[in-house]
């Protein structure tokens, strides 16, 4: 203790003279073995710390991944009602999902209601056999046979189209142009006409030179129309489709008429734009696609054995479903892209009324059951209805859907 007490004494009397004791700094000193080791030690502590925060970042990831990979394989078993509206439906009406909205059209009138039941307009028409024509927000009714043609959008009336000659079909653009096809008895004429009723262009056609038309559809901004023709002659049946523009471009050609393709042996009952550049066309033997938004040309002819049930399309995919002859279920169905690639190929064995393809799901259903698909084609949900459902939404989220029923309107969630 005593040699302890003198040290110390030592070190003050240092101070007090102003001498510096180098013993107390010698640990300050760069290079000296306490400073190596407290850099070492403070590196190895930022280590430590970079190597928890990796460890940390990682197993989130991985917890991530687990929950990502949880959620796209779960199938889900049943469905709860998280919110209901209930409303009366006169047994006549039909019902359709117009852009997120619900359309109901009959022979007597329409009307347009948000899914929690709000009457946005009404409009009312005497009709013998309404014919609905929709694009995106934008629907047509017109009469078979009739003289008018009815467009509206999600939020009111944007005009009436009155014809002179009869009405046998129509189609309409998302900004409301509408071509019609008209019976002027010697020749078929295709009449464009904006939303207001104005005739913005016409051309004629003949049986002899073109055949009659059996399918038409407008791109979404209203220049171009495609138009499948069917002929007779010789005995045999052919088909032609012809594409018309009507923007700067289709000046140049006589009717319009930009490109055109021939098929033989063949009818071609439907014909879709996708979009402004893509079109697709069934025939009882084969898929075609097309592109070009000023001059659309063939970019692939799919020809098919087995006989197509039906067909259903949006603007990314169009799906054909047969009767499933070489498997175990009784339908299948095979999805192409815009650019006529097989993406997937689905087999069920539900009697669907109707397939519905949304962002997040394949939606095949009946007014009493119903299958859901990812678009991995996996399945998600399979099950019953406890009510029967004229109508079904889908909003984007693929375990929640807005269903319509008799008496209510229900948005349900997937359990």
């Amino acid at each position: 203790m005593a040699e302890i007490r003198d040290f110390n004494r030592n070190r003050y009397l240092l101070k007090s003279e102003g001498l510096k004791d180098d013993s107390a700094d010698s640990d300050k000193k760069p290079g000296s073995k306490k400073q190596g080791t407290m850099d070492t030690m403070l590196a190895r502590h930022r280590h430590v710390k970079i190597y928890t925060a990796l460890i940390i970042f990682a197993l989130l990831i991985l917890m991530a991944l687990g929950m990502y990979w949880s959620w796209k394989t779960k199938v889900y078993a049943d469905y709860e009602v998280v919110q209901q509206t209930e409303w009366t439906k006169s047994s006549e009406s039909k019902c359709i999902n117009l852009a997120g909205f619900l359309f109901l059209y009959s022979n007597d009138g329409m009307s347009c209601t948000d899914t929690k039941g709000k009457v946005i307009w009404n409009r009312t028409y005497e009709m013998q056999n309404p014919m609905v024509r929709t694009a995106d927000k934008t629907v047509a009714v017109g009469d078979y046979n009739g003289r008018n043609i009815y467009i509206c959008d999600t939020q009111g009336s944007l005009g009436t189209i009155e014809t002179t000659m009869p009405i046998r079909d129509f189609c309409v653009s998302s900004n409301g142009i509408v071509a019609a096809v008209l019976d002027d008895s010697t020749v078929t004429a295709i009449y464009l006409y904006s939303s207001a009723g104005e005739q913005l262009a016409y051309f004629k056609t003949t049986m002899s030179k073109s055949g009659y038309p059996i399918a038409i559809d407008i791109s979404d901004d209203g220049t171009q129309v495609a138009v499948s023709y069917i002929k007779a002659g010789g005995g045999e049946i052919s088909s032609s489709i012809g594409f018309y523009n009507f923007a700067a471009v289709g000046q140049n050609y006589t009717d319009n008429l930009v490109s055109a393709y021939g098929y033989s042996d063949a009818v071609v009952p439907l014909i879709g734009f996708m979009d402004n550049d893509t079109v697709f066309a069934v025939a009882d033997n084969r898929l075609m696609f097309y592109q070009g938004r000023q001059k659309p040309e063939s970019i692939s002819d799919i020809l098919i054995s087995d006989e197509i049930q039906s067909v259903f399309y949006d603007e990314s995919h169009v799906g054909l479903v047969f009767f499933n002859s070489a498997g175990e279920t009784a339908y299948r169905m095979e999805i192409y892209d815009t650019n006529a690639v097989k993406t997937g190929e689905l087999d069920f064995d539900l009697e669907y009324t109707d397939v519905i393809f949304d962002t997040a799901s394949i939606v095949i259903r009946n007014d009493n059951e119903c299958i859901i698909y990812d678009w991995d084609n996996r399945l998600k949900f399979e099950g019953s209805f406890t009510e029967r459902v004229i109508c079904m939404l889908p909003t984007g989220n693929i375990s929640r859907y807005t269903i319509v029923t008799e008496n209510a309107r229900q948005l349900i969630e997937l359990q």
